[in-house]
């Protein structure tokens, strides 16, 4: 029997094969392993996932395979990732974890784009401590937190508007200071409106 070859049948298959998969909720080691190819969310493309962290005092470094990232579409051009861990320290400990990634943003010239952050449950256990997450892109910055320095401070959601450009770097910090009675975090997340106008 002989093989018989179809003319395009293997360019048709490698273009299908090289597409991205769509983004699923799975572990930020799973995305770290997408690599450059990334993953496709409301037709916008999330790649470059890393992850680097670090804690002293005696607390527990969090582990990418710790994180849990979990996509949220919200209506209508809208994407927002969850990312959720056991970010805990005690006494006089402290904890930090920067989650970096890119995004591809289809808007032209001239369209408003929204970026928002949100802090989820936080707990400052003493009269001193802090729980942070600041957002740093190629577009400007964000921050949210929780701290405690004698006085008690909150702030638990941040937005920027920008212009778009092709490409947004996205770098989560995530940042916990035990002080007197220790502090957690059960997660974040980071919003993406690509077009305002198109809503």
């Amino acid at each position: 029997m002989k093989l018989k070859i179809v003319p395009g049948y293997f360019l048709a298959f490698g273009m299908l094969w090289a597409a991205p998969p769509t983004c699923v909720t799975g572990t930020l080691a799973s995305y770290i392993g997408l690599g450059a190819e990334g993953c496709t969310f409301i037709g916008n493309t999330f790649a470059n996932f890393a992850y680097s962290a670090s804690a002293s005092g005696g607390a527990v470094v969090i582990k990418a395979d710790q994180i849990t990232v979990t996509p949220l579409f919200i209506p209508t051009a809208t994407a927002s990732f969850n990312f959720s861990a056991p970010w805990s320290v005690g006494r006089d400990q402290t904890q930090d974890s920067t989650i970096s990634y890119t995004t591809v943003l289809p808007c032209g010239d001239g369209q408003t784009a929204e970026l928002d952050l949100a802090l989820g449950p936080a707990h400052i256990g003493g009269i001193i401590g802090s729980v942070r997450v600041d957002e740093t892109t190629n577009v400007g910055k964000l921050s949210v937190f929780d701290r405690c320095t004698e006085v008690c401070q909150t702030k638990p959601s941040d937005s920027l508007t920008f212009n778009p450009v092709s490409v947004v770097l996205i770098s989560d910090h995530v940042s916990l200071s035990g002080g007197l009675g220790g502090a957690s975090l059960s997660g974040f997340s980071s919003t993406l409106n690509r077009c305002i106008p198109c809503v």
